[in-house]
């Protein structure tokens, strides 16, 4: 008998569009329909205080002019600002706004309206069984230290 059920690569790739649509909608719901998926990526690695931007690329694990293309897209819409550092005059910190944080916390809210509405669906130990089996891919590929601060890498 031949399984033609999708594969496991398929069904998390799978994942990427709703969730994306998903923030996207819950940021406009929320009055930040200026937020595009690559800014969450910005705004959680943000969210434990200032980077430079040397810093947000390798953290975002992505070239330096990727992220600027990013950072200077969130400044023009008023969601990051850079301010000077107080160790290196030369250098710039990447700091959220007051919009940039509160669109933080619409994403947050986001993505618990979708835990709950899975939990609704399917019952806390099914949740609860795929969030375990999740973090245990994500620990044996590097990425548990990411997932324990709440940052995740884009794949830009």
């Amino acid at each position: 008998m031949i399984d033609d059920s999708p594969d496991l690569a398929i069904l998390l790739a799978g994942t990427s569009r709703p969730l994306a649509d998903r923030m996207v909608a819950g940021h406009a719901a929320a009055g930040f329909g200026e937020v595009r998926p690559p800014h969450g990526f910005v705004l959680r690695a943000l969210a434990a205080g200032p980077l430079t931007l040397t810093a947000l690329a390798e953290r975002l694990g992505v070239t330096k002019q990727a992220a600027l293309k990013v950072v200077d897209d969130m400044e023009e819409r008023g969601l990051v600002t850079r301010v000077p550092s107080p160790e290196d005059r030369r250098a710039k910190l990447l700091t959220l706004t007051p919009r940039g944080e509160a669109a933080r916390v619409a994403a947050l809210q986001t993505s618990a309206a979708i835990e709950r509405e899975l939990r609704e669906d399917l019952g806390d130990d099914a949740v609860d069984a795929a969030r375990a089996v999740l973090m245990r891919f994500v620990e044996r590929h590097g990425g548990l230290e990411d997932a324990l601060a709440r940052r995740a890498r884009p794949v830009w």
